[in-house]
């Protein structure tokens, strides 16, 4: 099976670190991301590499990064418990944590290959949820501003409620370029919504 694969503000995002200790590490050899059309990629295992150096809490010299790095290559997240040894007198251990992030990243990946679509022919190429014309943005939008399952579900049949939270994943790791979105502009809402909100204001 091919490697989950992430951009920078994927990895970001999922492993809850900033994009300048990517880019760090990167720089200083740590991370050894893949290239695909310019952009640097990431494989899941790299994810955990991160959240594992942010819990160490001590000042490792680069080898060590790096040796921690072909570790997790090899284990990946079924390593939970296990330790490496980088001297005699200091042992890393897999976390819970680190296996999570692991884990969130490789669902990531699952759910946003399966679930949004970037077509030129469909919105214009604005990604939309897989199968539909709904935008992967009004969809975590809609979300963020507290919109209930219940009402999303009345109102966007045709999306799946497993689509729901890589919407807001994917739009906080691929933040919109040129003018911010306009909250209070509706016309993205569905027919339902704006019709309830209409009725609200009332």
């Amino acid at each position: 099976m091919a490697p989950a694969l992430l951009t920078r503000r994927e990895a970001a995002e999922i492993g809850r670190v900033p994009l300048g200790a990517i880019d760090k590490a990167i720089e200083q050899g740590v991370l050894r991301p893949k290239r695909a059309a310019g952009k640097p990629l990431f494989p899941s295992h790299e994810v955990g590499l991160l959240v594992l150096l942010r819990q160490v809490e001590v000042q490792l010299p680069l080898r060590a990064k790096r040796r921690l790095r072909a570790w997790l290559a090899e284990r990946g997240a079924e390593a939970v418990g296990s330790e490496f040894e980088l001297s005699t007198a200091l042992r890393v251990a897999m976390t819970e944590d680190v296996a999570e992030a692991i884990g969130r990243a490789d669902e990531y990946v699952r759910l946003r290959d399966r679930y949004v679509e970037r077509n030129p022919a469909i919105m214009g190429g604005e990604p939309v949820i897989r199968g539909t014309r709904v935008p992967v943005r009004t969809v975590a939008g809609l979300i963020e501003r507290g919109e209930s399952r219940e009402v999303m579900r009345e109102d966007y049949p045709q999306v799946p409620e497993e689509a729901y939270t890589v919407a807001v994943l994917w739009t906080h790791a691929n933040p919109r370029r040129g003018r911010p979105a306009r909250p209070w502009d509706e016309s993205r809402l569905s027919a339902a919504s704006r019709k309830r909100r209409t009725a609200a204001a009332r």
